[in-house]
């Protein structure tokens, strides 16, 4: 997997789902890799209002949540504007 794209559209969620309350709002982008595979993410690090169509971004390993039970912490992918 590439882990450079662009940004094609986002949108930013107020409403965020159970175990995400401390990341609202988060904002969620529809990113065209490098190899012309779209992916749904989530941006992170970055300033909602300087966002724009056609960002360059790169994708960046971070914690995804932590399971309140067992304190097992999940990782993956999210992307960050270049």
């Amino acid at each position: 997997m590439p882990k450079t794209g662009k940004v094609l559209t986002f949108t930013r969620l107020h409403d965020v789902m159970p175990g995400f309350q401390d990341e609202d709002p988060m904002t969620f982008g529809l990113v065209e890799l490098d190899n012309g595979v779209k992916v749904v993410t989530q941006l992170v690090d970055t300033n909602y209002d300087s966002l724009k169509m056609g960002d360059a971004v790169k994708a960046v390993f971070r914690r995804v949540r932590t399971d309140g039970e067992s304190g097992q912490i999940f990782y993956g992918y999210k992307f960050v504007k270049v």
